[in-house]
């Protein structure tokens, strides 16, 4: 039978990536990284985690060092919010403090991602005090027009854009209005570099999933194809699922299978 490979997060020049077991020896495990470094360590060294789980992209360790920094703690946390970030979902944090003898509340959305720069960043947007106006309404150089305004904060769509680097290269992302945050919120679009259910989308499927329509997508399986008819919601980063049958499918998540790109700038509305 097939040795199933242990994989791990291990902390290596300030930044946590993944690796896996090649042996082990008393506490003493021979770790390999992605970028072919190989290395001993003892399993108790707070520098080395074993992988929870095929979904988990990030290192609790890492999860914890980045919201400290954003004045959240993390192992105040429920542990399905734990499990969540870690995942890469977005978490909104409600919290509230004292100012001038009055007691206020301050929300939060975070979302552990992927930085070429740092390994990971956490990305933070905090609830704007008024709810954004159309004026207000620009992303990655774009300027909302009033039709994608409304669609998005009247009739609670999310749509697709074309965002833009200061060098005019130009890239799809996808945005929603968030009334937690009174602001706008913007995701990474899917592209034929996304996998469903191990099999890479065509750009066809990609843009019409972007534009909210729903797909007919046929996987093979050891039972022979299966046919789906797919949506997808990027508030929660997730496709959805319903079989001609309609049988009931979960919801598969996306995250460790859309390949991001470098972030031009942060998600959302600059506050």
């Amino acid at each position: 039978m097939e040795k199933q490979v242990e994989r791990v997060f291990v902390k290596v020049n300030q930044v946590w990536q993944k690796g896996e077991i090649l042996s082990k020896e008393e506490s003493i495990l021979k770790i390999k990284t992605q970028g072919g470094l190989e290395f001993n360590i003892d399993e108790t060294s707070p520098y080395v985690e074993k992988m929870l789980s095929p979904a988990q992209r990030f290192a609790y360790g890492e999860a914890k060092e980045k919201l400290e920094g954003a004045y959240i703690s993390f192992d105040k946390l429920p542990e399905n919010v734990q499990d969540a970030l870690v995942k890469g979902e977005e978490y909104i944090h409600r919290s509230t403090y004292v100012n001038e003898g009055e007691l206020k509340e301050s929300v939060k959305a975070v979302q552990l991602m992927y930085s070429s720069q740092s390994g990971s960043k956490l990305d933070v947007q905090i609830k704007r005090n008024q709810p954004v106006t159309l004026a207000q309404a620009t992303s990655y150089n774009h300027q909302f027009t009033k039709e994608e305004f409304e669609a998005m904060v009247n009739d609670g769509r999310s749509i697709v854009f074309n965002g833009a680097t200061k060098d005019g290269e130009m890239f799809p992302k996808l945005a929603y209005y968030e009334p937690k945050l009174n602001d706008i919120r913007t995701k990474t679009a899917l592209s034929e570099n996304t996998y469903f259910y191990g099999q890479q989308l065509t750009k066809q499927q990609a843009d019409a999933m972007n534009k909210g329509e729903a797909v007919e997508i046929s996987i093979a399986t050891k039972k022979g194809r299966k046919t789906y008819n797919v949506t997808y919601s990027p508030r929660a980063e997730r496709f959805i699922t319903k079989s001609p049958e309609k049988a009931n499918v979960k919801d598969l998540e996306t995250k460790g299978a859309v390949v991001v790109g470098d972030e031009k700038k942060r998600n959302g509305i600059m506050s």
